[in-house]
């Protein structure tokens, strides 16, 4: 037993919501990335018992003391993260419980950092240097506020490498691996909170050098997949272009491929060159913000890169190269009517999206979406996120709950019908023939094998798996439109190599929106309208264009709330 101002033993706890990895993420399970990288601060570590606990898979009543727990998450991550503190303060009355990461940055934001307060200490922003000042302090850490708060981004031209131990011994746990290679966005959507953390309203871009000796060790690991995290890979295009020369050269240079994804902005389209580059260096599937394809929904939500042309012929483009597009969708902006629904499994169809998961708009604590909804009384004191299969947001929304959530069933109910997913399947296919299309030389980000691994090592993602081939063996409909896409994978293999994969990846997403959407019913829709009578000058709230206090040039602020104000006006003019 140490001394209580002894610092030896760190564990790092890592508490994912069980249930929403199940049910979002249907048993692929994905690296503690936070835990790997705040080791990798710890000076001296060889001084200290470092230990990696991930309760997916450690039994919280099984870890063993330690003078500091360290824990971090999202807000879906909350529940999770009380109850484990709670079991090990129960048993370490002793221990200093300490955490950070994106649940205590919206905490704050919203007003409710109480909500943490079983914690001994709070950080708040970036911790690269925040956790290694603590642990100096350690034994003076009676001095130090509750809530340490760092407001200056760290400089990740300076970041090291995952601390080695934890990674090199947990990798086989998780699906592939995560590799965090860019923070910020130029772009500044209504809705969206990477714009409200400081400084954060521009890429801040990790070394080339760095991310391509991070991939080269993981690759040596045997890993064959990796996820690039990323606020938007090409807010920097410049920077993107040069990691992927570099990639392409390590190709060369090591014989290894490693197929990847990450997230980026619709327009990556216009750049051709980019493009190619990109699938040459093994970019399998890219997820990009579609929201919508109303232009009147994306002018509210400012999100003005996806309203410079034509939305289908981008993702086209796009996916000509064989990229598959993981499309983010959204219902419920105050622009939308309720054709949103018949809109979106058109466009769909017409870009040839073979995924697309839609959610419910939400407002995420510090956004100006947050701010406006506060100032006309559309808040609810509800969780701040979809779960699970229950769908709960928080705000009022000005379309009737009866269109609403009638037109989410409609939606889904067609999105699972096996013709309608075949014409999406094929729509992908045929625009292969444009003349872009690069075969990978990996064997692709969506990987049968490796996804199988993963649901034999969680009970529910073993039943989920058993209910996959269900649907597929069950309904004629289901089995006769699987039979029609692998005959039209086989006759396209001879001019496209590499098709089966895709081919793989579009089944297993028709099978997880039938598990998602199966028997929905009204009572899974936690959601609220404004109330009959409610002032529709609202819609746009006195002091919304106020400055709030961003960490943004004023200039970018005002042309977001003109496209956005210029639309809202609109609306409140239509719906007088």
């Amino acid at each position: 037993m140490t001394t209580p101002n002894t610092l030896r033993r760190i564990s790092f706890v890592h508490t994912p919501d069980a249930f929403l990895a199940d049910t979002q993420q249907y048993g692929a399970m994905f690296m503690p990335v936070w835990a790997y990288t705040l080791a990798a601060y710890v000076e001296e570590p060889e001084r200290y018992d470092l230990r990696l606990f991930d309760v997916r898979f450690d039994d919280a009543g099984e870890v063993p003391e330690a003078d500091l727990f360290v824990f971090s998450g999202v807000n879906q991550d909350y529940e999770t993260i009380v109850a484990t503190h709670a079991r090990l303060r129960a048993m370490y009355p002793d221990s200093t419980f300490v955490i950070g990461g994106p649940v205590t940055w919206s905490l704050n934001q919203a007003g409710e950092i109480g909500k943490l307060e079983m914690f001994d200490y709070i950080f708040i922003g970036d911790g690269e240097e925040a956790f290694p000042r603590f642990l100096k302090m350690f034994p003076e850490r009676a001095a130090l506020p509750k809530v340490l708060e760092t407001k200056v981004r760290f400089d990740v031209s300076q970041a090291r490498g995952f601390y080695r131990p934890f990674l090199d011994a947990t990798h086989r746990r998780y699906y592939g691996g995560v590799l965090e290679v860019s923070r910020g966005c130029p772009f500044l959507c209504e809705f969206c909170d990477i714009r409200v953390l400081p400084d954060n309203n521009r890429a801040h871009n990790f070394p080339p050098e760095h991310i391509v000796s991070e991939l080269d060790h993981m690759a040596r690991l045997g890993i064959k997949q990796v996820l690039f995290a990323a606020d938007n890979f090409i807010g920097d295009l410049r920077w993107a272009e040069e990691v992927a020369d570099r990639i392409i050269e390590w190709q060369e240079r090591t014989n290894q491929r490693v197929a990847l994804y990450t997230w980026l902005t619709i327009n990556l389209s216009k750049h051709p060159r980019l493009l190619r580059k990109l699938r040459r260096a093994n970019f399998d599937m890219l997820f990009i913000g579609v929201e919508s394809f109303s232009n009147n929904s994306l002018l509210e939500t400012a999100k003005v890169q996806n309203t410079t042309g034509d939305m289908v012929s981008a993702l086209q483009e796009i996916q000509s190269y064989g990229f598959v597009v993981v499309a983010g969708l959204i219902f419920g902006f105050d622009s939308d009517t309720k054709e949103a629904f018949d809109l979106t499994l058109e466009g769909m169809t017409k870009a040839g999206l073979i995924s697309g998961d839609p959610s419910l708009l939400t407002a995420l604590p510090g956004t100006p979406l947050f701010r406006r909804m506060k100032l006309s009384g559309r808040m609810r004191n509800n969780k701040n996120s979809l779960g699970g299969y229950k769908y709960c947001t928080n705000i009022r929304y000005l379309m009737p709950r009866e269109d609403l959530v009638g037109g989410y069933q409609s939606f889904v109910k067609r999105f699972c019908e096996g013709r309608y997913q075949y014409e999406r399947f094929e729509g992908f296919i045929n625009n292969l023939d444009r003349g872009n299309y690069l075969p990978l030389e990996s064997q692709g980000y969506g990987s049968l094998g490796k996804y199988v691994s993963m649901v034999f090592k969680s009970p529910r993602a073993v039943k989920m798996l058993a209910q996959r081939l269900y649907q597929i063996g069950s309904r004629p409909e289901v089995a006769w439109h699987t039979l029609r896409a692998l005959k039209l994978v086989a006759s396209r293999s001879r001019r496209h190599r590499q098709l089966f994969g895709i081919f793989q990846f579009w089944l297993f997403a028709w099978t997880n929106a039938m598990l998602k959407y199966e028997n929905l019913s009204d009572a899974d829709f936690d959601v609220e309208c404004v109330p009959e009578g409610f002032d529709r000058s609202l819609i746009l709230p006195e002091h919304y264009t106020d400055f709030a206090g961003e960490d943004i040039p004023q200039s970018k602020v005002a042309a977001q709330q003109r496209a956005t104000v210029g639309q809202l006006r609109r609306l409140t003019v239509l719906q007088k």
